[in-house]
């Protein structure tokens, strides 16, 4: 009885132990698709961040509807790489990492500078989760993605006004 227990302890152990460094594994691979990413981004490549996507892509960003399929965010991206905005810095932080099966769930937080037609360069911090599905060829592509804001707008606004009344007095 003592032999079985034990060897169960022992099994326990090991398993324990591969999924850390499956985990371990994931997390540097997201890490290095990160990069690829946020370069895309800031060189306002389009392609090379649609590539990074499945073709049932679900997108639920801040202060927008959910954007379901590629072609949607494609359309999304590209008006958004027209509108003359433009990401100057792009950094996640990867706080959490959880392997189910074929997914990868990724949570972390986000700082970003935009500069856009007559705007000053603007900081945004938030949260977001990236859900990565492993493709057949091993590669891994985002099938859901969500973000939020830090950042309350509202209060933002209301700080701009105040100032603005100050100059008026």
């Amino acid at each position: 009885m003592n032999r079985l227990f034990s060897i169960l302890i022992a099994l326990i152990i090991i398993s324990s132990s591969i999924f850390a460094q499956d985990v371990d594994k994931v997390k540097a691979k997201i890490e290095e698709m990160n990069k690829v990413y946020t370069k895309a981004m800031i060189d306002n490549d389009v392609e090379k961040m649609l590539s990074m996507y499945t073709e049932d892509i679900i997108s639920m960003p801040s202060y927008q509807p959910t954007i379901k399929g590629i072609a949607k965010v494609r359309e999304l991206s590209e008006m958004q790489a027209k509108s003359g905005w433009k990401t100057t810095e792009f950094i996640l932080s990867i706080t959490d990492i959880i392997v189910q099966g074929n997914l990868a769930i990724e949570i972390g937080n986000y700082n970003m500078k935009m500069s856009g037609p007559d705007v000053p360069e603007w900081a945004d911090y938030g949260k977001y989760i990236t859900i990565w599905e492993e493709q057949k060829d091993g590669s891994m592509k985002i099938k859901v993605e969500t973000w939020n804001t830090d950042t309350n707008p509202w209060a933002q606004m209301e700080q701009t006004k105040q100032e603005e009344m100050k100059k008026v007095d």
